[in-house]
């Protein structure tokens, strides 16, 4: 399975824009199956901006695919854990083709998906949040994927859904207190 929008990604490498793209990615040891993107601080409504970080998000992806068969992103977004409207899309569209996407909201709560794609991180370190979704990757693998990510059915957002159960979990697990020790 590969991800590639190539109406999209040939316009962004024919406009010659990959050069003034924004580094929201953190780069990532080549054995790490998970990536950490950050949402860049530019004005929304910036049509060129929107295309830079959807592009930005599909070549993360395909960078990780190459050298990993499951494949995860911790999108590290605004107070609500958002992103441009572009990256957004791309975000959804990876999700929907078996990439699951955990987010982060600094110092804010995440925002609720009504589709349910996206997992929240609850208040866990990008490092943390990495961890715990590279763990689940090993023991479930990839989620299920959309046969038409424009337009998934009712049935695969269920499978989706409840193939993510576990990976909620984990990451619920993870973000709980701990109890103080008398140690």
């Amino acid at each position: 399975m590969r991800i590639v929008r190539s109406a999209v990604v040939t316009s962004w490498i024919g406009c010659g824009l990959a050069a003034f793209l924004h580094p929201i990615a953190i780069a990532q040891a080549a054995g790490n199956p998970v990536a950490v993107l950050r949402a860049a601080p530019w004005s929304p409504g910036d049509p060129v901006r929107e295309g830079a970080g959807e592009f930005e998000v599909l070549c993360q992806v395909a960078s990780l695919q190459k050298a990993h068969r499951a494949v995860g992103l911790i999108a590290v977004g605004d107070r609500h854990g958002l992103f441009t409207h572009g990256a957004e899309n791309a975000l959804r569209f990876v999700a929907l083709q078996g990439v699951p996407v955990a987010r982060i909201a600094p110092g804010g709560e995440v925002a609720h998906d009504p589709d349910d794609l996206f997992l929240d991180c609850g208040h866990l370190t990008e490092s943390e949040a990495a961890a715990v979704l590279e763990r689940c990757l090993n023991r479930h693998g990839s989620p299920p994927t959309a046969a038409n990510p424009d337009r998934p059915t009712p049935g695969e957002l269920a499978a989706i859904h409840q193939f993510l159960i576990p990976f909620r979990e984990a990451l619920g697990l993870a973000s709980a207190p701990r109890p103080a020790s008398n140690i």
